[in-house]
C-alpha cells in the first residue's frame, strides 16, 4: 500500500509539471486521454490496478492544474501593465539592492488602488531599509520574464513582477505572526553570532535556523562546488535530525504517550514556521507529522507513504509547487535514499547477521559503512538529473564529501540548540561561551574539510546536459530491464560498460565542438568561448560583467582563459586572470588577425569610434562590438551578438540579443535577418564543417 500511494503522489506531482511546462490545449488533450485510458484499462483488465491507479494520479494532477490556473493564476496576469497605488510589505527574503537604500525581493501588496487585495510580486528594486516595512507607493505591474527563474516564482506564489514608479510613503512595521517569528528568528541568529566567529557563526545560523544572510560567497561556493550545499538550506535532513531529538527511537511506553505526542507536533509547527516554512523542510515535517500521527493512533508510519501524501497536498495548496527546485530535490534525495536502503535489507536478508560477538561487530560495521556509501552514491544519483536540467554544475566529490561531513550535521544542531538555551539564562553566560567555543572548532573541521573536498581536482563537473540525461535515462531502462528479467546483479557491470563506453564517446563528439556564451548584464553581454578544454572572452562592461564570466567559467568547469580581448572604449583598470590579456587601445586601425588552438581566427578592428570583434570558425563568423565602428563597407557575419544598439556597419543573418526594450528592434529587416532573444546567457554551439546552433533563445517577432 505504501508504494501505491508513493507512486500516486509521484504521479500526480510529475503530471502538474508536465502541466505547467505544456500549452493549455496539450494539457487538456492529455487530461481526457488519461481518462479514456483509465476507463478502459479498468473495463478490459482489472488486475492492472496499478496502470489505473497511475493514470488516475495522472488525471487528478492535471485537473488541479486547470482549475488553479484560472482561479488563482489567470486573475493576476489581468493586472500586467497596470500602474497601480498599493499598500505593500516588504518580504522576509527582502535584501540590498543594488542601488543606495534600496531593498529588492518579494512585496506582499494588501491594498490595490483603494481595495482590498492578497498579491505577491517580486521587484528589484524598491525604497526600505529591512524586510517588515508597510508602505504605498505607486507600482508598475509587469509579466515575469520567461527565465530560468519563472517557475520559481510560480511555486511560491508569486505571478507578476513591478517596477518602482514613485510616490513612496512609509506606513509602519508589520505585526503579522510571519513577521513576529522573522524577528525572533534574527533575535536568534544574533545570539548564535554573539561567541562564534563570523564566517562558522553564518554556518550554523543558516543550518540551524535557516538565516542565510550572513554566510559569505567563499562558504557558499565552497559547499556547492563539493557537493554538500543541502547542509546550508534547512532541509528534510535537518528536520528529520531535529525530529529524532524529540521522537525517541526506543520501544516504550512514552513513545505513544498521546499528551507527549500532541506537544512534539505542536514544537514541529512552531519550528517549521519560524524558518519560513521552505519546501524542503514541509516535506520532511509532513513525514515527522505522519509518525507522530501513527503513534498516536498505533500504526506503522514509513517514508514513502510521507512522501506521496506530501506531494498531493502541495500539490493542491499550490499546482506549481512541483516546479520549485527545493521540491525537486527533496524528492528526488528521497527516493534515492529508499532505493539504496531497498538495496541494504536485501543484502541483509540474504547475509545474516552472525551470532559470534566478533563477527556480528564486523558484519554491524561493514553494513553502517556500507549503507553511508549506498545513501551518498544514490541520492547523487537521483538529484543529478534535477541538477542537470536546471543548468547547474554537478559535484564530482559529492559522494566523498556528503561521507566526510554529513555525520557532523547533528551534532552541529545540537550545540547550537544548547547555545541558544544557555544563552537565555544570564548567569550561564560562562557555559554559553564554552558551548560557544566548543561549536566554534567543530564548524571550523567542517568547513574546512569541505574546503578542501571543493578544491580537489573535478569538483565541479561541467557535463553536458542533453547527453548526460540522455545517457542516464539509457542507464534506468537498462535498470528496469534487468529488474524484470531478474538479473539486477548482472546490472552493475552492464551499466559500467554502457556509463565508460558514454564517456568515451562524448569525449570524442565534444572534440574541436565550439561553443560561444553571452554571458552578462542584459543589453552587453560579453562572449566567452571554450573549446576543447581553453576559453577566450570577448569583454565588455564592468565589474559585474566580469563577475558573471568568472561564474560562469566556474560553472562550466573552469577552463582556463587563454585569451581576453577587452573591447572597452574606456578601459579602467581591471584584473583579469588570463594567459593573455588584448586591450584595444593597443591595436592599430587595420584589421589585427590573432589565431586560437583548433580552427578558430579572431579579426581584431579599432579606431576612435568603437571596436569590433569577428571570431571565424571554419568559416563561420561571429561579432561583437563596443561603441560604433566605421567602415566604408558593411560587415557580413553569420551571428551578431548585439548590444544596447545595432550599428549599421553590420549586416548578419542572425542577431543574438539579451534585452526586450531594446529601442532597436523595430529598425531591423527581419526578412533578412533573424532576430533571437536570449534571456540567460544563450549559447551558439558550432560543430565546425558540420552544424552551428543556437541554445536558450527564442524567435522575436516585432509587432
Amino acid at each position: 500500500m505504501k508504494r501505491k500511494l508513493a507512486a500516486f503522489g509521484l504521479a500526480f506531482s510529475l503530471a502538474q509539471l508536465a502541466a505547467a511546462y505544456l500549452p493549455s490545449l496539450a494539457v487538456w488533450l492529455a487530461t481526457a486521454f488519461s481518462f479514456v485510458f483509465a476507463g478502459l484499462t479498468a473495463l478490459q483488465k482489472r488486475k492492472l490496478t496499478s496502470v489505473v491507479l497511475l493514470t488516475v494520479a495522472a488525471c487528478l494532477g492535471f485537473a488541479a492544474h486547470l482549475v488553479y490556473e484560472p482561479l488563482a493564476v489567470q486573475p493576476v496576469l489581468e493586472l500586467a501593465g497596470r500602474q497601480v497605488r498599493v499598500v505593500a510589505t516588504a518580504g522576509t527574503d527582502s535584501e540590498t539592492s543594488y542601488q543606495e537604500d534600496r531593498l529588492r525581493g518579494t512585496l506582499h501588496i494588501t491594498e490595490l488602488d483603494g481595495e482590498p487585495a492578497d498579491l505577491l510580486v517580486t521587484c528589484a528594486s524598491f525604497p526600505g531599509s529591512r524586510p517588515g516595512e508597510i508602505f504605498s507607493a505607486t507600482l508598475e505591474l509587469q509579466n515575469l520574464d520567461e527565465d530560468s527563474y519563472r517557475m520559481n516564482y510560480f511555486s511560491d506564489g508569486v505571478f507578476l513582477q513591478a517596477e518602482y514608479v514613485g510616490e513612496y510613503a512609509y506606513l509602519g512595521e508589520s505585526t503579522t505572526l510571519e513577521f513576529i517569528l522573522y524577528r525572533i528568528r534574527q533575535e536568534l541568529s544574533r545570539r548564535l553570532m554573539t561567541w562564534l566567529p563570523t564566517e562558522e557563526g553564518g554556518v550554523e545560523a543558516a543550518m540551524l535556523i535557516g538565516d542565510t544572510s550572513r554566510l559569505s560567497e567563499l562558504q557558499e561556493e565552497n559547499f556547492r562546488t563539493a557537493g554538500v550545499s543541502h547542509l546550508l538550506a534547512v532541509s528534510g535532513l535537518h528536520v528529520t535530525l531535529l525530529c529524532g531529538l524529540l521522537v525517541s527511537s526506543r520501544e516504550n511506553r512514552r513513545r505513544f504517550s498521546r499528551p507527549l505526542i500532541v506537544m512534539q507536533a505542536i514544537l514541529l509547527l512552531f519550528y517549521l514556521a519560524l524558518i519560513g516554512f521552505p519546501v524542503s523542510a514541509v516535506r520532511a515535517g509532513i513525514g515527522c507529522l505522519i509518525a507522530l500521527g501513527g503513534y498516536y493512533f498505533l500504526q506503522p508510519p514509513d517514508t514513502l507513504t510521507s512522501m506521496g501524501l506530501a506531494a498531493i497536498l502541495l500539490g493542491l495548496f499550490n499546482a506549481y509547487f512541483p516546479c520549485d527546485l527545493g521540491f525537486q530535490l527533496s524528492f528526488s534525495a528521497v527516493l534515492g535514499v529508499e532505493v539504496a536502503a531497498s538495496l541494504s535489507r536485501r543484502a541483509r536478508r540474504k547475509w545474516k547477521e552472525p551470532e559470534d560477538s566478533l563477527k556480528s561487530k564486523v558484519y554491524t560495521a561493514f553494513f553502517w559503512l556500507a549503507d553511508s556509501v549506498l545513501i551518498a552514491v544514490f541520492a547523487a544519483l537521483a538529484t543529478m538529473p534535477v541538477l542537470l536540467a536546471h543548468g547547474m554544475s554537478v559535484s564530482g566529490v559529492g559522494v566523498l564529501t556528503n561521507l566526510l561531513v554529513v555525520w557532523m550535521l547533528a551534532p552541529a544542531l545540537v550545540l547550537g540548540l544548547l547555545v541558544l538555551l544557555l544563552s537565555a539564562v544570564p548567569f550561564l553566560g560562562f557555559a554559553m561561551r564554552g558551548a560557544s567555543l566548543i561549536l566554534a572548532a567543530w564548524l571550523h573541521w567542517m568547513t574546512e574539510i569541505i574546503g578542501r573536498c571543493a578544491a580537489l581536482p573535478g569538483a565541479r563537473l561541467a557535463l553536458p546536459v542533453k547527453y548526460t540525461l540522455f545517457v542516464l535515462a539509457v542507464l534506468g531502462l537498462l535498470a528496469f530491464i534487468f529488474w524484470r528479467a531478474k538479473r539486477l546483479r548482472w546490472y552493475i557491470p552492464a551499466a559500467a560498460a554502457c556509463a565508460m563506453a558514454a564517456i568515451f564517446l562524448g569525449i570524442q563528439l565534444s572534440k574541436n565542438v565550439v561553443r560561444m556564451a553571452a554571458v552578462g548584464t542584459a543589453g552587453n553581454p560579453c562572449l566567452v568561448i571554450t573549446q576543447d578544454g581553453y576559453a577566450t572572452v570577448l569583454f565588455r562592461g564592468g565589474n559585474s560583467n566580469l563577475n558573471a564570466v568568472e561564474e560562469y567559467l566556474k560553472e562550466t568547469g573552469n577552463p582556463p582563459v587563454a585569451l581576453v580581448v577587452d573591447l572597452r572604449q574606456d578601459p579602467r583598470e581591471m584584473e583579469f586572470d588570463a594567459d593573455r590579456v588584448i586591450s584595444m587601445d593597443q591595436v592599430s586601425s587595420d584589421v589585427q588577425t590573432v589565431s586560437l588552438p583548433g580552427r578558430i581566427q579572431l579579426e581584431l578592428l579599432h579606431d576612435s569610434g568603437g571596436n569590433l570583434a569577428v571570431v571565424t570558425v571554419d568559416g563561420y563568423t561571429v561579432g561583437m562590438m563596443a561603441g560604433r565602428v566605421r567602415r566604408d563597407q558593411p560587415v557580413e557575419l553569420n551571428v551578431y551578438v548585439a548590444g544596447s544598439s545595432y550599428p549599421d556597419v553590420v549586416d548578419a543573418d542572425t542577431v543574438v540579443y539579451t534585452s526586450h526594450t531594446t529601442d532597436w528592434l523595430e529598425e531591423v529587416d527581419q526578412e533578412q535577418t533573424t532576430l533571437l532573444y536570449g534571456m540567460e546567457e544563450p549559447v551558439l554551439t558550432i560543430r565546425p564543417g558540420r552544424s552551428a546552433t543556437f541554445d536558450g533563445v527564442k524567435p522575436y517577432a516585432v509587432q
